[in-house]
């Protein structure tokens, strides 16, 4: 393997690392958010009206950055049971097939998800009920952290294609 692609491998982790790592913490506010709500709720009969738009828009950042950060890891779910059965020139197939799909699936993500966040920009977007919060930066972050995952799904096949897997 070159040095470039080491470097690209190296660097394209060590943003999926510090970007997942950092986002994690959403957790904490997500949980701090919903016993609020609950207590509010509850305890108190009065519910927020922001809690739940919150969390929503809080969730979708976790989720999006966690994809990326989950392939660093290697801990998305794979079928094993017929692969490893697979002859290692079936096995490169499969991985080719798979690694196509994953290409084409991102590839639409990243573009659409531009069109998206570049409407919602130009419309300045925000969300309805009663509580509002500007949705735009939230769309925004869709063809970023897909492209973050693109390129972690890159390395990634770059990495298991040098060590042999």
């Amino acid at each position: 393997m070159g040095k470039r692609v080491k470097r690209f491998i190296v660097s394209v982790d060590a943003v999926a690392e510090k970007s997942g790592k950092a986002v994690s913490l959403l957790v904490i506010v997500i949980m701090v958010t919903t016993v609020y709500e609950v207590v509010a709720r509850y305890a108190f009969h009065n519910p927020t009206n922001w809690a739940w738009p919150i969390n929503c828009q809080l969730f979708a950042i976790l989720a999006l950055f966690g994809g990326a950060y989950t392939l660093l890891k290697g801990g998305h779910i794979r079928v094993e049971t017929l692969y490893n059965r697979f002859p290692p020139k079936m096995k490169l197939i499969a991985r080719l097939i798979a690694f196509a799909c994953f290409l084409i699936f991102i590839g639409v993500l990243v573009w659409q998800g531009g069109v998206m966040a570049r409407i919602s920009l130009m419309a300045g977007e925000w969300t309805s009920g009663v509580f509002k919060i500007p949705l735009y930066p939230f769309r925004i972050l869709l063809p970023i952290v897909a492209f973050l995952f693109l390129l972690e799904g890159i390395a990634d096949f770059i990495r298991n294609k040098s060590e042999g897997n």
